[in-house]
């Protein structure tokens, strides 16, 4: 039983909880809800480590061989505000992209910096059934605690590519995926746009939007008809309209 939260494996854990760097170096994440753990487990992501503390713990499914703590180390040790005393160390995977489905609605996200937002695109494409996300950014830090909680488990149930730019947009080429991508002086309004097909949905950052290379690089440049007096919608709402309107109109 771990009880002081000076101990080297509380420090190392917080470092994961809280630096990216952590993350990215150790290629090590944590998941802290019975419905996560649940929905990693399935998609092949394996334990390291799991820490229970018996006070605040009420699931139905503590990991095997894992470590009590004290509930003042639990709290020390979980990212979130109300933890449910569990807090599970898994190894990060992610896709290559020559294993990546090819078929139907693919997701890619360029420059996008919020978590949060990240965490809910997936849970909408995990929702509209896209065949995978592919971020831009070969060394993106995809199981940030704020987008495992956001995506609610869809982190792990989707692929998930990062590869750079320009090799995503010469994959698209070879394959003959069309590019859809959303921006808000579009030339088409994307209900009426071809959305069926195999497709790649790309979504820039709010602020900035998409960069020339991928607009240069689009079939079609698509907005969303705004009718009040915002000028844009957050990017994760943007994107489950326009995914939910592909999977009705194919």
């Amino acid at each position: 039983m771990i009880t002081s939260v000076n101990n080297p494996r509380v420090k190392e854990i917080v470092r994961l909880q809280t630096k990216s760097s952590q993350r990215k170096r150790s290629g090590l994440f944590c998941v802290e809800t019975e419905r996560e753990l649940r929905r990693a487990i399935a998609a092949g992501f394996q334990i390291t480590d799991s820490y229970v503390c018996p006070e605040l713990y009420r699931g139905q499914m503590p990991p095997a061989g894992y470590t009590v703590v004290s509930e003042p180390v639990l709290r020390k040790i979980a990212y979130r505000e109300n933890p449910q005393g569990l807090v599970v160390v898994m190894r990060a995977k992610t896709t290559p992209l020559a294993q990546a489905p090819r078929d139907g609605m693919i997701v890619v996200l360029s420059a996008l910096e919020k978590p949060g937002n990240i965490g809910a695109i997936l849970r909408s494409a995990d929702a509209a059934g896209a065949g995978a996300v592919m971020i831009d950014q070969c060394d993106f830090d995809v199981f940030n605690p704020n987008t495992v909680r956001a995506s609610t488990g869809a982190v792990f149930s989707l692929p998930i590519v990062c590869a750079d730019r320009e090799t995503l947009i010469d994959c698209f080429k070879q394959r003959g995926t069309k590019i859809i991508a959303l921006s808000p002086d579009g030339s088409i309004d994307y209900t009426q746009a071809d959305l069926g097909g195999d497709a790649a949905l790309v979504l820039g950052a709010e602020a900035e939007g998409l960069d020339a290379a991928w607009r240069d690089a689009a079939d079609l440049l698509v907005r969303i008809a705004m009718r009040g007096t915002v000028d844009s919608l957050n990017v994760s709402v943007s994107a489950a309209l326009v995914m939910f309107e592909a999977v009705r109109v194919k």
